[in-house]
């Protein structure tokens, strides 16, 4: 999955010369937390955040005693770490955690055309765990060789069942997999009954979402 798969397209913007108060009021009405920040010809020259804005006008001396104007240029971190929309999903979120930053700008040629959050890779997580779905989660051991997982989505297949996701994870025990599959359209009984008949196939859990069975 790629970033322009999943990011906001076209977000919300402000300038290096715009009011940080006008741009706080602006998160507030918009319900957002992040705004990038372009210069005149759309580039991103950084990135200011709703707390970020707080902090500053809780501190920031009266615009008065100034002489002039406060300007996000004041608030804002620049540069600011940017992706481009064919980036990896997964590499966005890995930058995230490495800089340990809630967002990226999305620039293609030069220019912002999107940002993506750790709640668009939040929602991209849920559903790739199947969490959008009403199915069975079953999880089982195998031996980590060629052909295990096989067994396993063989007789399901044979079930007539469908499988709506699947993620693999280390296992608990040295030289194998733990998997986790979604599945739908399959009586818990009968799943129960197939897998613990598998040989070398250690049955872990299943569970049900509600209305799955």
């Amino acid at each position: 999955m790629l970033v322009r798969e999943c990011m906001t397209p076209n977000p919300i913007k402000v300038h290096p010369e715009s009011d940080p108060l006008a741009a706080l009021g602006l998160c507030k009405s918009a319900r957002i937390r992040r705004l990038p920040v372009v210069d005149a010809d759309d580039r991103i020259v950084g990135l200011v955040t709703r707390n970020m804005l707080e902090q500053f006008l809780a501190k920031a001396p009266s615009p008065g005693v100034m002489k002039r104007q406060h300007s996000i240029e004041q608030v804002m971190v620049s540069p600011a770490l940017t992706v481009a929309p064919d980036y990896p999903l997964e590499e966005a979120a890995r930058l995230m955690v490495a800089h340990k930053i809630g967002s990226l700008p999305v620039v293609a040629e030069g220019k912002l055309i999107g940002i993506i959050t750790e709640t668009d890779i939040f929602k991209q997580f849920v559903e790739v765990l199947g969490g959008q779905t009403e199915a069975m989660r079953l999880t089982v051991e195998v031996a980590d060789t060629p052909g295990e997982l096989a067994k396993v989505i063989n007789v399901i297949a044979a079930l007539r069942g469908n499988i709506c996701s699947v993620v693999l994870t280390p296992g608990v025990e040295p030289r194998t997999r733990s998997v986790t599959l979604w599945i739908q359209d399959i009586d818990r009984d009968t799943l129960i009954n197939v897998i613990q008949a598998l040989p070398d196939v250690q049955l872990v859990r299943v569970w049900s979402t509600p209305g799955a069975e």
